[in-house]
């Protein structure tokens, strides 16, 4: 169980914070997704605690997107969170969590006009993703300003989550940040805040060291030629996890040090909050993905077939993802051939897994897939007509908590209209 310090192997079983769930899957069935509370508060303290013994004005914004469940939400709310939020759906479930909206920023791109001016009038900050977006509102004359930069560099693990640099839709790029600040102060504006957002899963310490050396010295740049000071600068995300077995764990004390001391230009008498805005550091490794095995095909390729198929788990056919898979009641098994592990989906790519060394298993067999609180229920769907997940939360006492019912058939209808001809 290297690296997922949420869960362990009893006797062959796995486990988390005392409660076997081999039989939680079987009393409450699968696909299942199973969070430890106590996981998510550790991977919060970890940046939390990190950053502040360098810079005490810090604050952490989780970005919804990750995992929008309300309870894992209300969760990071209680620890001191703000939330980063995508769209009008993201602010209303943070809303429903208890955030205020002072505790919510809003990054768009692309919005609509009607989108910009509705958010504004909740009194949100918006880190507008370009000057168009800022024309846009400025008649309302907002008094807290800020831009997203590219910063003309990114990182992660596949193209698709890299968010920053000169092939990606997001952001301002350093030669017009410049006119878009002096604009917004000839607009009124009374208050200024800066934002990036590079990328997704590095698992490098050097690369948040070099993207905010270079991200704060456009941002000290734009304070010197526009004549202002930001209250607020936002370093995003991109904090890694583990995925694969030769992975290591991001060192998050390396990573705040590399920051803080490139923050140190920009943090002078101003001493502006440092914000970042993590979702898959917090949740992934927290929860786990119970499955079944329903049915074995051996024709010169065993293949073995699960419920969770990618209407569920999406990833490894969008990006080629790939997640740490276990018999999650034969963890001392042997690992034997080669197998592909599928889902029910009627599409090919619906592999969670090819080629992958795999114990001997029956039908019934509960599987565990690994880093499944990012990313997987916030990117699921209905496709096949398949219903999505329960999901229970493990609480730090070691109670289990249902915090979404499994959906029915009903719910695939329940906003539809049936049609007749004449």
């Amino acid at each position: 169980m290297k690296y997922y310090t949420a869960f362990e192997n009893i006797s062959g079983f796995l486990y988390s914070n005392g409660v076997n769930l081999v039989e939680l899957a079987r009393r409450e069935g699968t696909p299942l997704l199973v969070t430890s509370e106590k996981r998510l508060i550790e991977n919060y303290n970890s940046i939390y605690e990190n950053f502040t013994k360098n810079y005490n004005k810090f604050k952490i914004n989780y970005a919804v997107k990750a995992n929008s469940n309300p309870a894992i939400l209300s969760i990071f709310k209680d620890l001191g969170s703000g939330a980063d939020t995508a769209s009008p759906g993201e602010i209303f479930i943070a809303n429903y969590s208890g955030f205020s909206n002072d505790d919510i920023i809003f990054t768009p791109n692309f919005s609509s006009r009607e989108v910009l001016r509705e958010v504004l009038g909740m009194g949100i900050k918006i880190n507008f993703d370009d000057i168009g977006q800022f024309e846009y509102v400025k008649d309302i004359r907002p008094g807290t300003v800020s831009f997203r930069i590219n910063p003309g560099m990114g990182g992660g693990e596949f193209p698709g989550i890299v968010t920053g640099g000169h092939e990606t839709k997001f952001g301002i790029p350093e030669d017009y940040a410049i006119k878009a600040y002096r604009i917004a102060k000839e607009s009124g504006a009374r208050e200024f805040g800066i934002h990036m957002h590079g990328g997704s899963n590095n698992l490098k310490e050097e690369y948040f060291k070099e993207i905010t050396s270079k991200f704060f010295s456009i941002a000290k740049k734009i304070e010197d030629e526009v004549g202002i000071e930001f209250s607020f600068v936002d370093i995003g995300g991109g904090f890694g996890v583990p995925y694969r077995e030769n992975e290591r764990p991001l060192d998050m004390e390396r990573v705040a040090n590399y920051v803080v001391e490139n923050f140190k230009v920009l943090a002078g008498k101003n001493e502006p909050v440092l914000m970042v805005e993590p979702g898959r550091y917090l949740v992934a490794d927290s929860t786990v993905l119970l499955g079944k095995v329903t049915y074995i095909k051996n024709y010169g390729k065993r293949i073995v077939g699960t419920d969770v198929g990618m209407n569920i788990l999406i990833r490894p056919a969008l990006y080629g993802a790939y997640h740490r898979i276990a018999v999650a009641n034969r963890l001392d098994a042997e690992e034997k051939d080669a197998v592909n592990i599928v889902g029910q989906i009627c599409e090919n790519t619906d592999k969670i897994a090819e080629n992958r060394k795999f114990p001997e298993v029956e039908p019934d067999d509960i599987i565990a897939i690994f880093n499944a609180g990012a990313y997987v229920y916030s990117m699921s769907s209905n496709y096949n007509g398949f219903t999505r997940p329960e999901e229970i939360l493990i609480t730090r006492d070691g109670n289990t908590v249902v915090i979404r019912e499994r959906e029915n058939y009903g719910d695939l209808v329940a906003k539809a209209k049936k049609w007749k001809t004449k």
